[in-house]
């Protein structure tokens, strides 16, 4: 499990409880309910932002590896270049 899951997690255990405390609320009074629904989406927005980071952040590596194989590909030394001793 990486950071971001891990974090994504807790974020959604969160969320679950502050909703679950909101429901509690709401039988004492709608108003009271307010806070724990605010927690509850600040937490659900954190968990999906988190998530989206680390797609956005996976996409571009797997982007840099794409590009040093295609760059390797291009760089490589041609066959000749190779057999003979270097001028040092």
């Amino acid at each position: 499990m990486t950071h971001a899951q891990r974090t994504a997690a807790a974020c959604h255990l969160g969320a679950f409880l502050s909703a679950a405390s909101a429901g509690y609320s709401l039988t004492w009074h709608p108003w009271l309910a307010a806070p724990g629904l605010v927690g509850t989406a600040f937490l659900l927005r954190g968990a999906a932002s988190v998530l989206s980071a680390e797609a956005r952040r996976e996409a571009r590596h797997a982007e840099l590896d794409a590009a040093a194989a295609a760059d390797e590909q291009l760089l490589r030394p041609r066959p000749a270049d190779r057999d003979q001793p270097s001028a040092h």
